[in-house]
């Protein structure tokens, strides 16, 4: 079970992947939309039926009261009817990213329980990489939660534009990663066939392996972003098959590289988090596309 945390250089549909992979993914899921800019999962996908009383942003008051754990839980929302797809709403307001600035690494460590005791693939929607002489902006990026993601994937659209904006980012998040993450080696990249430049060209010039390509596909794209009253049936959108694909992918490449560098699960910090772990811990089956 891996945690991934999804980004890009600029608008390259970071949101659309990362609700795309939550939905479709072979195992049970959790999204967590941490773009400091703001969510739009609630007002797109989720058609408004959650306001700003639930959200990322309750979190960081909870954390300083002791009682972030607790709020993690009760913020949980379902993207799906069965469950097996849950999903933290993001922020309401840019201004109110400065107050997370303390709750990034705790809400990482929950978000490596998620993963590794309660049986959920993890996405995570950073948005757009804000880079600072140095590397990545400790508070306009969520920063901790790329440092304990088992990959980065950066999403790149098949474009000679978005590949070479992409560049120096990349270059940016492999010296991030290496100084203060688990190593250069865990960035990736997603491609949306946006346009025409083959995949082996864009990792001969980023030099970063891809683990898998989705396609251009509006009408679900817009769905993803919008809502519609009717749901599509999941199997008959390209998109959301091939995220699965790419989900899948993930997962392999996460784990073979956690076996290979020998990291080790993170314990449960507390009986409280143990509690909510248990309490949230998924059925250990495949979970049909769309949940």
């Amino acid at each position: 079970m891996p945690v991934v945390a999804l980004t890009s250089a600029h608008a390259s549909g970071v949101t659309v992947a990362a609700l795309a992979m939550a939905l479709s993914g072979p195992r049970p899921s959790l999204l967590a939309e941490a773009d400091p800019k703001g969510g739009s999962v609630r007002t797109g996908y989720g058609m408004g039926q959650w306001g700003g009383e639930v959200g990322l942003w309750h979190l960081a008051q909870a954390d300083r009261e002791g009682a972030l754990a607790e709020a993690f839980e009760a913020h949980l929302r379902r993207l799906d009817e069965g469950g097996s797809r849950l999903w933290l709403p993001g922020l309401t307001d840019p201004l109110q990213a400065a107050a997370l600035a303390q709750t990034w690494e705790p809400l990482g460590l929950l978000l490596q329980a998620m993963d590794q005791h309660a049986g959920y693939d993890v996405v995570v929607d950073a948005g757009r990489a804000v880079i600072e002489p140095g590397g990545v902006h400790p508070s306009l990026s969520p920063r901790p939660l790329l440092h304990r993601a088992d990959l980065v994937v950066l999403v790149v659209r098949t474009t000679l534009t978005s590949v070479a904006q992409s560049l120096p980012v990349a270059r940016a998040l492999q010296g991030e990663l290496e100084e203060r993450g688990t190593g250069a080696d865990a960035l990736r990249l997603l491609l949306v066939q946006e346009g025409s430049v083959p995949a082996a060209e864009i990792h001969r010039r980023l030099q970063i392996p891809v683990v898998g390509t989705l396609p251009w596909e509006e009408k679900t794209a817009r769905l993803l972003t919008h809502g519609a009253t009717t749901r599509q049936k999941p199997g008959s959108m390209a998109l959301l098959k091939r995220a699965r694909e790419a989900a899948r992918a993930v997962g392999v490449d996460a784990s073979t590289r956690r076996l290979r560098m020998q990291l080790p699960a993170p314990a449960v910090s507390s009986p409280v988090v143990a509690s909510v772990v248990q309490r949230l811990t998924a059925p250990r089956q495949e979970v049909r596309l769309g949940g």
